[in-house]
């Protein structure tokens, strides 16, 4: 009897010790993500040209309808790595009112995970237009509303700094007058990120 009690005394011993071992081992609590704020913003490329004069526009408007604006990260894990949507101020924008150092603010998000962007992307509504000579016409967008528009970027956001994006739309070359009298966007877009 007094070896079946010493054998009892001995498992609960060695299952205290293993109780004891594993909260010691057990990982605390991971510590909060790191986060940025961004900003993306419009802008016409004529004033990144350093023209104190505006040069003869094409076009007297140039009108996008931009419906969603997307940024494509990548990190260490896949959780947070692809596709996200930024808070988007959606809107028909003239890219022509965006010259001389002007610029709009279409997107933004204020608890981003500090992480690489590798793209943006503009999804279009179907509102896009050109005036030409008085006159508007539709501005055919291919992709633009369905797989939407592409830019490059290519940036490391670091924690606790606040980013802009300027989206540097070159209005007048992003225009191709077809020879049938159609307008098609072909977008001539250059991302420069600016630490705040």
């Amino acid at each position: 009897m007094k070896i079946q009690r010493n054998n009892i005394s001995i498992i609960f011993v060695t299952f205290t010790l293993i109780a004891l071992i594993y909260s010691s081992c057990k990982k605390e609590d991971p510590q909060p993500t790191a986060t940025t704020r961004l900003k993306v913003s419009l802008i016409n490329s004529v004033a990144t040209k350093g023209a104190s004069i505006l040069f003869n526009r094409a076009y007297e408007s140039v009108n996008i309808d931009i419906q969603k604006v997307s940024i494509h990260t990548s990190s260490d894990t896949a959780a947070n790595s692809g596709w996200f949507d930024l808070e988007t101020n959606t809107g028909i924008y003239d890219l022509l009112d965006y010259e001389a150092g002007n610029d709009t603010l279409i997107a933004f998000d204020t608890l981003l995970q500090a992480q690489n962007i590798s793209q943006i992307r503009l999804l279009l509504g179907s509102n896009n237009t050109v005036v030409d000579s008085g006159e508007t016409y539709e501005l055919e967008t291919p992709s633009g509303q369905t797989s939407g528009l592409k830019i490059q970027v290519h940036a490391d956001l670091q924690a606790d700094f606040a980013y802009k994006i300027l989206l540097d739309f070159d209005a007048e070359k992003s225009i191709i007058k077809t020879g049938n009298g159609k307008y098609k966007l072909k977008p001539v877009i250059n991302a420069i990120v600016e630490q705040q």
